[in-house]
């Protein structure tokens, strides 16, 4: 399976790159975001979870996994990138201290990984700042009014510098933070979610997989996942699943039983 999609968007940064002679730039950037995505994906591998895509484009790299992250599973993933650029960059001041001359090679490197730290902890989505902003906030409502006060306070203090920036030397990055705040999506959207109404009267969000006639009871039990709740939709019969009783199908009928075998 094809895991790595490289965007057109990097090779028009490239161009740019070319044109504006900033290749150590780039190099710097995405040396420092490879670590960054690489940090987020040993933790996720670690706690059980598997590469899907990686993605390249004019923004970095980005790392998809197999499924959602659990609630107990998301801090550690997402604070695991912002960590290794604020590692790296104390790094470089050790071998500042022991090196004098480094600085002349890792100079760039240290404050990239420093910016890069430091801006992927906003708590705007889909930052790491902004997963870990929303795995706190429960409450769909209230999330939706913080995340848009938020939003304004950087708009303002961005529109702010920038304005400022017209008295010196104008710094159009500010109008690109701007644009980023009102275009990014609020929160990640899943391919199909239901709810499930628990005993402690909280919402738990599940997963729909549509399933045919000859699939068989071993590949359902497979996909059910221990955080979160899985509805298996049997479009033949057009009939609901979930996973309580696929388990006990399976403790009734052999794993190898196909699904149209079954008597529902």
């Amino acid at each position: 399976m094809k895991k790595c999609k490289i965007g057109i968007s990097f090779f028009l940064l490239l161009i740019l790159c070319f044109i504006f002679q900033q290749f150590k730039l780039l190099i710097n950037y995405f040396f420092a975001l490879a670590l960054h995505e690489l940090a987020h994906l040993l933790v996720a591998i670690s706690r059980g979870y598997k590469l899907k895509l990686i993605q390249i484009d004019m923004f970095g790299l980005s790392i998809d996994l197999d499924s959602d992250l659990s609630d107990k599973d998301s801090f550690a993933v997402n604070i695991a990138g912002p960590m290794c650029n604020l590692f790296l960059c104390l790094l470089c001041l050790a071998m500042y201290s022991l090196f004098p001359t480094s600085h002349l090679v890792l100079s760039e490197f240290c404050f990239t990984n420093l910016a890069l730290a430091l801006f992927n902890l906003l708590p705007i989505y889909p930052l790491d700042g902004g997963k870990l902003f929303r795995s706190m906030i429960k409450s769909d409502k209230a999330y939706i009014r913080l995340d848009i006060v938020v939003r304004i306070v950087f708009i303002t203090i961005f529109l702010g510098l920038f304005i400022y920036s017209c008295f010196t030397s104008v710094n159009y990055f500010y109008i690109l933070m701007i644009i980023f705040f009102i275009t990014s999506k609020r929160k990640q959207t899943p391919t199909f979610s239901l709810f499930k109404f628990n005993n402690s009267r909280s919402f738990e969000k599940v997963n729909l997989i549509k399933i045919d006639a000859s699939d068989n009871l071993f590949k359902m039990i497979k996909q059910i996942k221990s955080h979160k709740y899985t509805i298996f939709y049997y479009p033949t019969k057009k009939l609901y699943i979930d996973e309580d009783v696929a388990l006990t199908l399976a403790l009734k009928y052999p794993l190898s039983t196909e699904i149209k075998d079954i008597s529902f």
